[in-house]
């Protein structure tokens, strides 16, 4: 060796002096007999650079140190377990080149012979570096080098460092002292490390792969268990393991993306999940949280169980604005007084928010306009209840979180889910581009909506109307909950994957099952009974009367005010399609209403009609020009004035003085679709047409209303059957919940029943003045907190037959009853799932117990609900054919169910249309849910597996015979990065574990988990099986990772200081 640059000093820096300390070490070890080394750090990389060269050497000892004093036990532990864990990072790092980690195994057999000897040094700090080199001949003798370099590949070869070489041998004697004097101080930590490189190098099993990769694949989709979890937590030692998972999950997502979504289906106990989320950012993480409810299951659930299970946190009864929690009702957003104030400190001090049963947020509605002024000039606040919430939830003085739950994210249309996460993307197109690669959000529903109508398009030919527009259709199709191809379009989607926690109720009970052997108590739901009645009998001639005006051009009305651009007599260029087809859309959801109505009730059909005719005539009133048209309005209203004066209620001796006469509960025509009509421009419409067809309306209501007005309640064969079910044995003296779809309705039946002596009748719908949560208690006590001697005692009437509209079917927590009717023909699905929810709940064994106690007579129907259908079975088709005139939609309507069941594609195609609603209405667990069920029952089978794969390495590797179902290739289980949303940089913790299968036959990359497990499925003795050539599965592995990079990575824009992707395990199949 020569002296660099001719100096006194042999200089060793990586830099100018030409000499590394690699290359340095490197020709000693051909001279060299062993090394004494000291260093802060050692990383494997270091001797596997010198590999070839070091197995020369008979011995080397590594002398580490810390910067600080490691004299207590503990210190010294936590310095030990960094120095473990740089060399654990080190391994890692170099199973990038070299997966396979060639060249360690012969680091573990000189460590295991004693020829690699490892000390840290604990009584004081120990910063030194020194390359003491044993030569082998004395002609040499030893050497050192003393400076800078750590033990490590960059310190011997990148990093610039100063390090000069000792010759003399006293020096060297001197120096060599020194070593032996701190060695033998020295901790011996050889077997540590023989641990640490061991565990990267152990020939892992098929099993040790699929278990590790079931372990990823969730650990990056939820957080798991903390200490305050654990230990400080009220709530969540009162969760089953499904709604933790719930918990994780959601605050996982929250984290990530701002939002989340809860949408497990009715009676599984989202509201549990979200007491638990309350209780951890009020208590662990200090926030604020704004909750809002619908004042039913607010007043009903959420402050009940508030009071009993989070007392200590407040934000009921009373003192919200000085508790760190706020409950508001979702009306409340529009109310004023003081409201609009306090929703503005909301907005300036909350940092979450709840929105429970969000679905009601799916329709947008008006942003208003600032600029309108009222009569004495104050702003007009139009805005809707969307928006409202929207500017509450504003971001940009204090950022939250949004935390939604329902069970029905989509209820007409895929926009529902888009316009809810718009709440907290705030509608920035991009919000998804970096972490989620969807660079436009509506473009990106736009294209599933078209994608979904062109299947069900395909399936269910035209809609009838000649137009071939099916969006109408597919609409219809997710409303009805029904169709697997809307499911499967929302189920494969990455940004409803990436947002929703949705697990079915078979998935919560198989869960519960494998986590303690039994699942919790849901009645067993008995099939359903038809309560059958005749339409005929009751109103042969209002019957025949709607089915002639629905065979006209126009079925049972023009409603030519709701439509006027099909009068429109300027330029058609000028015409917006989109407010055509808002238009268009009115009229049939009109006339969709009248015919339900009609089914329903006579008085909820006559009350319609009423209030379109004032609606036509106020039309017709304001657009009549003095003369000949004022005349013929003032004629006609001479002419039937009787008519026009004329109060369904009144005929049929109702009283409902103090109530709202607005339907509210009917969620039939979106507010913002039905605002009012606004005055026409003759210049622009042909408003004599529009009056002529007017007028025609009028007549035509004129004629239904003399017919239904010569009707009595008496000759209503629906209303007569109903009264005499519940007295029959099975009703008799037990709780009934009947509902129907119309606050109209729900009043008639309540009248009549109340007439026909039905005792503990009450009434509630979306007018009632009733204290909502007091008629909940008084009908269902026991699931509310309260008992039925706890009514007594407070002269409380106990409720057994409850008539209500659909403002009791989400969300509330009825199981005192096990009986339910439904009056009217749901069609919907989803409403007859919410509806029978409300008792096919779970049950609480406590609460079961005392109510037997109470009440030993309904003892034996505990534990099992049924439910009654009307129908009308002779005049079913008949209503039906009705329907497809007024929509242009051919319906199946199940003769049990009363609900739309699958279309026929051949005339010979049948189907159960029982077992169909069942199994949607269980949930066809989704391959995630069966992945983890099997994730959950492997931790059950092994107690200690979940400590054990939380040790392993990262890139565990292991091989095995190929399933006969399965493919040949090579599996790769990768934790991707993305855009973390609090700290604003990419991490592998915000991104995603994704699978990836290459299919060696197919030469493609498969990427969904629930065909890839079918390949890599391994048993504890499953054989290992390696016959792949390393140079082979390199190749593979670099292909992958390639495709990673050109799919994912470049959709979420990934920057070049992003994380790489790290592989967590891989395995091949042969």
């Amino acid at each position: 060796m020569s002296e660099a640059g001719g100096g006194e000093l042999f200089i060793v820096d990586n830099s100018v002096s030409g000499w590394t300390g690699l290359e340095y070490l490197s020709q000693w070890t051909d001279v060299a007999r062993s090394f004494d080394i000291a260093t802060g750090f050692f990383e494997i990389g270091a001797l596997l650079a010198l590999d070839g060269k070091w197995q020369q050497l008979e011995g080397i000892r590594l002398l580490m140190g810390d910067e600080v004093s490691l004299r207590t036990h503990n210190v010294f532990k936590e310095a030990l377990r960094q120095r473990v864990g740089r060399l654990d990072d080190s391994l890692e790092h170099e199973k990038g080149p070299n997966p396979f980690l060639e060249g360690v195994e012969a680091v573990v057999e000189a460590i295991a012979q004693g020829r690699i000897e490892c000390r840290v040094y604990r009584k004081d700090k120990f910063h030194a570096k020194t390359y003491i080199t044993h030569a082998k001949f004395d002609v040499l003798g030893a050497q050192a080098l003393v400076g800078s370099s750590n033990f490590t590949r960059p310190g011997l070869t990148r990093n610039v460092e100063l390090n000069i070489k000792v010759e003399s041998g006293r020096e060297v004697a001197q120096l060599q002292d020194w070593f032996e004097t701190h060695w033998a101080a020295a901790e011996d930590v050889t077997e540590d490390v023989l641990r640490t490189i061991t565990r990267h190098t152990a020939d892992f099993t098929p099993f040790d792969v699929y278990a590790k990769a079931l372990h990823e694949f969730f650990r990056g989709r939820e957080l798991t268990a903390g200490e305050w979890d654990e230990s400080q937590s009220r709530m969540f030692g009162h969760l089953d393991r499904y709604q933790q998972e719930a918990y994780w999950s959601l605050m996982k997502i929250a984290r990530q993306h701002g939002g989340a979504f809860l949408c497990d289906g009715v009676g599984l106990g989202k509201t549990f999940v979200g007491l638990m989320l309350i209780e951890r950012l009020v208590l662990h993480e200090n926030k604020r949280v704004v909750l809002f409810a619908p004042k039913a299951a607010r007043e009903g659930v959420w402050e009940p169980h508030l009071r009993r299970w989070l007392p200590h946190i407040g934000g009921v009864g009373g003192g919200a604005d000085f508790s760190s929690l706020s409950v508001f009702s979702h009306t409340d957003l529009g109310r004023g007084n003081e409201f609009p104030e306090r929703f503005q400190r909301m907005t300036d001090l909350a940092d979450a928010v709840i929105v429970d049963e969000a679905h009601h947020f799916r329709n947008r509605g008006s942003r208003g306009d600032d600029s309108e002024l009222s009569g004495n000039g104050e702003r007009l606040d139009r805005r809707s209840r969307y928006w409202r919430l929207y500017d509450m939830l504003d971001g940009s003085t204090r950022s939250k979180l949004l935390f939604l739950l329902t069970a029905t994210p989509v209820n007409n249309r895929l926009a529902d889910f888009r316009h809810m996460a718009e709440l907290f993307t705030r509608g920035d197109e991009a919000f998804f581009g970096r972490s989620l690669g969807v660079n436009h959000l509506s473009g990106h529903f736009n294209v599933m909506e078209r994608d979904l109508q062109a299947t069900l398009g395909a399936a269910g030919g035209s809609n009838g109307n000649g137009s071939g527009d099916i969006s109408g259709r597919a609409a219809m199709a997710l409303a009805e909950g029904l169709t697997q191809e809307a499911r499967d379009a929302l189920a494969t989607d990455v940004v409803f994957g990436a947002l929703v926690v949705q697990r079915s109720r078979s998935y919560a009970k198989a869960s519960q099952i494998q986590e303690r052997g039994e699942s919790a108590a849901f009645p067993e739901r008995k099939p359903p009974q038809v309560a059958e009645y005749s339409i005929r009998s009751s109103y042969r001639d209002v019957l025949d009367m709607f089915e002639k005006a629905c065979r006209r051009q126009n079925p049972l009305f023009s409603l030519a005010i709701y439509y006027p651009l099909a009068h429109y007599i300027g330029p058609e260029k000028d015409i917006d399609p989109f407010e055509e087809g808002r238009q268009r859309q009115v009229v049939g959801l009109i006339r969709t209403m009248f015919l339900k109505r009609f089914e329903s009730s006579v008085y909820a059909f006559e009350k319609s009609l009423d209030r379109l005719m004032r609606k036509l005539l106020a039309f017709v009133d304001v657009h009549s020009e003095p003369g000949a048209e004022q005349d013929r309005l003032d004629g006609w209203l001479h002419r039937h004035a009787e008519v026009v004066g004329y109060r369904p209620e009144a005929q049929l001796g109702l009283n409902f003085d103090g109530e709202a006469d607005d339907d509210a509960d009917e969620d039939v025509i979106p507010p913002e679709l039905l605002e009012s009509v606004e005055e026409l421009s003759r210049d622009e419409y042909d408003v004599v047409a529009i009056i002529d067809k007017t007028f025609e309306d009028l007549d035509e209501i004129v004629r239904f209303l003399d017919a239904t007005s010569r009707l009595t309640p008496d000759q209503d064969d629906k209303v007569r059957k109903l009264s005499r079910l519940l007295g029959t044995k099975d009703l008799s003296g037990r709780k009934v919940l009947v509902f129907t779809e119309f606050a109209d309705t729900a009043r008639y039946v309540e009248s009549q029943l109340r007439s026909a002596g039905i005792d503990g009748l009450a009434r509630i719908d979306s007018g009632s003045k009733l204290d909502r949560a007091e008629v909940i208690r008084r009908f269902s006590p026991y699931y509310n907190g309260s008992s039925s001697p706890e009514l007594v005692r407070n002269s409380h009437a106990e409720i057994r037959v409850l008539v209500s509209t659909d403002v009791l079917s989400e969300g509330l927590n009825l199981q005192d009853a096990t009986r339910l009717v439904n009056y009217d023909l749901h069609w919907n699905p989803v409403r007859l799932m919410q509806r029978i929810g409300r008792v096919d709940r779970r049950m609480s064994p406590e609460t079961e117990e005392r109510l037997r106690a109470d009440h030993p007579e309904v003892a034996a129907d505990r534990g099992t609900v049924r439910f009654w259908n009307f129908l009308p079975p002779e005049e079913l088709e008949r209503i039906l054919k009705l329907y497809e005139r007024v929509t242009g939609k051919v319906l199946m309507i199940s003769s049990t169910l009363g609900i739309e069941g699958r279309k026929l594609l051949r005339p010979d195609d049948a189907y159960d249309p029982l077992r169909e609603f069942n199994a949607t209405y269980e949930g066809t667990r989704t391959a995630v849910e069966e992945m983890h069920l099997e994730y959950q029952a492997l931790l059950k089978r092994h107690p200690e597996l979940a400590e054990r794969l939380d040790g392993l390495p990262g890139s565990v590797f292991s091989g095995r015979r190929k399933l006969s179902k399965g493919a040949r290739g090579v599996f790769f289980c990768y934790s991707l990065p993305a855009l973390d949303a609090d700290e604003g940089v990419f991490t592998l913790e915000a991104g995603p574990t994704r699978w990836y299968l290459y299919d060696l036959e197919a030469d493609a990359i498969v990427e969904s988990p629930g065909e890839i497990i079918e390949s890599i499925c391994s048993k504890p003795n499953t054989p290992r099986r390696c016959e792949m050539s390393r140079s082979t599965l390199k190749d593979l592995r670099d292909k992958v990772l390639r495709h990673v990079r050109d799919t994912y990575l470049k959709r979420v824009n990934a920057p070049i200081d992003a994380p790489d992707p790290k592989l967590g395990c891989w395995m091949e199949l042969n």
